[in-house]
């Protein structure tokens, strides 16, 4: 069962007892971008129904949305008929498409403010997507979005395990420090596969019930709330 916000233990132990330094409760946050910072899923969607008779699958009317809402992204794929082989063509025309209307694409409310006051506390805050690096730095360029350390893109629509055990790695990170942050049941399960916490928000791609049948380590339903499990 998932947790709620402000449970989140603020000590370390060993065997010489538990230790509240400021500088231990630093974390390792990795956020996803569509549907967790940017607000494009009306972009998505868009794009999905302009290309369907290109790549031959169903086409989403507003019935279908609330339905893809709750399926997980392999469930998406099977439901409007899109062959395996066609993922990685359509992913590159969707990030491609997206290119285009960037510009036009909002923060979530709040969130620039959540994303300063979690710099400010010294985390460390870092961009996984499956979207183009391209696309993710102009959007964060338009809205004066600083706070990030890195930003990482995976082509991919899965895999993003991977490049997260790649970061820990490379940087020392502890395992148990490092959370992953996103709106997908895939975010979810790309954060167990590899043992470090899920944090999922219900603002996204996938609805509330979708996400907590996944079984996160935390839910939120507002940006805020991230401040709330992260202040030390």
């Amino acid at each position: 069962m998932c947790r709620n916000v402000g449970t989140y233990p603020k000590s370390r132990c060993n065997i010489y007892g538990c230790f509240y330094s400021k500088w231990l409760l630093l974390m390792v946050l990795i956020f996803d971008f569509d549907g967790t910072i940017a607000d494009t899923f009306k972009l998505y969607i868009d794009v999905m129904r302009k290309i369907h008779h290109e790549y031959n699958f169903k086409y989403i009317d507003n019935d279908d949305i609330e339905l893809c809402r709750a399926m997980t992204a392999k469930e998406i794929i099977q439901y409007l008929g899109i062959s395996p082989l066609q993922i990685p063509i359509i992913a590159h025309r969707i990030r491609g498409d997206f290119t285009q209307r960037m510009t036009e694409q909002k923060i979530f409310t709040g969130f620039d403010s959540v994303l300063e006051g979690l710099k400010q506390e010294g985390h460390k805050l870092f961009i996984l997507s499956s979207n183009s690096e391209e696309n993710i730095n102009i959007f964060l360029r338009l809205n004066n979005i600083t706070q990030f350390d890195a930003v990482f893109s995976k082509s991919s629509i899965f895999g993003k395990s991977r490049i997260i055990k790649n970061i820990i790695n490379k940087n020392k990170f502890i395992a148990d420090d490092v959370y992953y942050i996103g709106d997908e049941t895939r975010d979810i399960e790309a954060a167990k596969k590899i043992s470090i916490k899920s944090i999922a928000v219900s603002w996204g791609y996938n609805n509330r019930k979708a996400l907590i049948d996944k079984n996160p380590d935390y839910l939120i339903d507002k940006p805020q709330q991230l401040m709330s499990l992260f202040a030390v």
